[in-house]
């Protein structure tokens, strides 16, 4: 069946990106198409192979796998050498087909649109693909210290990046950047609110206002267990030095004068701040969708000493609230969370379409979990806390590094399965209720019996993980439809099959 495959690689002679275009069996466009009267080359050897899941591994929830696999054009005869002068990392690269045989442009559909990794030459050339989660192995950051004094740090800090708080934290450790002044960093964007801070465990008793900037917050006359704050310039100010180590409880940057704090709002700032991947490339209503079914309030704190990439970061708070996310082929970002099968399939395959079916195994049963919440930035030794002026309560919630929900029970699991699990998991949520609403979610899903299948079918256009697909056969009690969710689609256009990895 035809393929068309186009590219736009970065072009240095021309100081710009320029269009390529190929096919399988030679192509060319119409007047009125986009682009018109314009040949794809007969050149394509392999159209597509290429794979993408839900999630990393088996487990189910956070921590996105990014798609890879390739295409080949021929080059036997050298005429395309010269695409190795080219850029190709990052740029786009998309696949179309159509079963059409004799076919106009507006048959094809997008197979594939992600993003070169690298182009290597050869009597066959191969072009590495990626999926566009390559665009956030980025640093997570809001760039570096220059050392010059003041609100650009010390020398001692020069090079070292700058701190950052998304949603709200417990027990961080701002960055001192004017020892002089008692000046500490908790992010150069700004942040919202100081909830509460501490010398030593012991609360300071006295704040004493908020200023506009470093300049005016360096200015303002403070004595003693004084704190004032310059919100806008992500700074805090205390009177004299601490006795020990100085923590805080806050909550973080605000996103045109609001306070952000669900998994949507922050992983649309942490990718449209810090990555090339603007707003425009975002799926808005799956951003609006997910802040609506998951509105707790999560919280990301990093100093700086070392950075993380982007998306290790969104992987974090994704594992929180079981969130899948990543590009689809209209090369938007966009989010979803497991819960199961949906109502209504999205694809239904019967035996006539199925050409391999085979079970495969699935996890044991989840009998109880307990899940860890409100992460404190850091703990202390008994030694290191003030011990006559600490409560005690605060005592022993100072030494660890999370709370933790009560242990629940999936009766169901308990009662049917002998080898069903007992689990812990931490998240980033900050609130009891909601880690609590997140662990009874993660019992009722796994606690159930659930079924899993390795089935291949004819190659279809936008399946794509995350599917939910209804597959009706003769066999392993699927005669009345069962449906289940694609957690792993593998497209090969050379023998134009999409193998699936369904549970449900």
């Amino acid at each position: 069946m035809p393929y068309l495959l186009r590219a736009q690689p970065y072009d240095p002679i021309l100081g710009t990106v320029r269009w390529l275009y190929f096919s399988d069996i030679g192509f060319t466009t119409e007047p009125a198409d986009a682009p018109s009267n314009t040949y794809f080359v007969r050149r394509i050897e392999t159209p597509l192979t290429v794979r993408r899941s839900l999630f990393a591994g088996s487990a189910i929830g956070g921590y996105s796998e990014t798609s890879f696999g390739k295409a080949t054009l021929g080059n036997d005869d050298g005429a395309y050498d010269w695409l190795s002068d080219l850029d190709w990392d990052g740029r786009l690269v998309e696949i179309l087909y159509t079963p059409v045989e004799r076919p106009a442009l507006a048959d094809f559909a997008v197979l594939f649109s992600g993003a070169a990794e690298q182009l290597v030459l050869g009597d066959l050339i191969e072009i590495e693909l990626r999926d566009l989660l390559v665009l956030l192995d980025v640093p997570a950051s809001r760039g570096q210290f220059g050392g010059t004094g003041g609100i650009d740090g010390t020398v001692a800090l020069k090079g070292r990046d700058k701190p950052w708080l998304i949603g709200r934290r417990r027990q961080i450790e701002p960055v001192l950047i004017d020892a002089a002044n008692n000046v500490y960093m908790i992010d150069p964007m700004g942040f919202s609110a100081l909830l509460a801070a501490r010398d030593m465990g012991v609360t300071y008793p006295n704040a004493v206002g908020d200023y506009a900037s470093y300049a005016a917050l360096v200015a303002a006359s403070l004595t003693g267990t004084n704190v004032a704050t310059s919100k806008a310039a992500g700074l805090i100010r205390l009177g004299q030095k601490p006795e020990g180590r100085f923590t805080v409880d806050a909550e973080g940057v605000q996103v045109s004068g609001t306070w952000i704090y669900r998994f949507g709002d922050l992983v649309r700032h942490l990718v449209t701040s810090m990555t090339t991947v603007t707003a425009g490339s975002l799926l808005d209503a799956s951003f609006t969708a997910f802040n609506a079914l998951q509105p707790a309030v999560l919280g990301y704190w990093c100093d700086g000493s070392s950075v993380p990439q982007v998306r290790d970061v969104v992987d974090e708070l994704a594992q929180s609230v079981g969130a899948y996310w990543g590009f689809g082929d209209d090369r938007k970002l966009a989010l979803g969370r497991y819960d199961g099968p949906a109502a209504i399939a999205d694809f239904t395959f019967g035996e006539r379409d199925i050409i391999d079916l085979t079970p495969r195994s699935v996890e044991r049963r989840m009998k109880s979990l307990k899940l860890g919440y409100r992460p404190f930035g850091v703990t202390f030794t008994a030694d290191e806390l003030k011990q006559v002026n600490v409560s005690s309560a605060d005592l022993e919630a100072f030494q660890n590094a999370y709370r933790w929900t009560l242990l629940g029970t999936s009766a169901i699991a308990a009662a049917a399965s002998l080898l069903a699990t007992v689990d812990e998991a931490k998240s980033l949520f900050d609130d009891e209720a909601a880690a609590a609403t997140e662990r009874d979610r993660r019992l009722a899903l796994f606690g159930a019996k659930r079924k899993a299948f390795d089935v291949v079918v004819p190659l279809t256009p936008g399946l794509h993980a995350g599917h939910t697909v209804k597959l009706n056969d003769a066999r392993y009690g699927l005669s009345a439809g069962w449906r289940g969710v694609v957690l792993e689609a593998e497209r090969n256009a050379d023998d134009e099959t999409h193998k699936l990895t369904v549970i449900g």
